[in-house]
């Protein structure tokens, strides 16, 4: 279940950047986002731990959080202008 939960978070995350970030392409695309944002959410729920809502061992608002941050530093450093 943790992994189901992981999964969908880092889908809409990566969809969400794919709609704010649509001026800018990435090599790869959504596929590449959604990568990122799967590292994201896995880097976030390991380092923020066991606080705020948590769900089947998940912590959403740290993988939300984690998940937006690499999700934007990898376009800022990928993207073509």
């Amino acid at each position: 279940m943790y992994f189901l939960v992981l999964l969908v978070i880092a889908l809409i995350m990566a969809w969400l950047l794919q709609v704010i970030f649509s001026n800018k392409e990435v090599p790869g695309g959504y596929w590449n986002r959604l990568i990122g944002a799967l590292i994201g959410a896995w880097i976030g729920d390991l380092a923020l731990a066991e606080w705020g809502w948590m769900l089947a061992e998940f912590n959403v608002i740290a993988g939300l959080i984690g998940s937006f941050a690499i999700g934007w530093v990898y376009i800022l450093l990928v993207a073509k202008k």
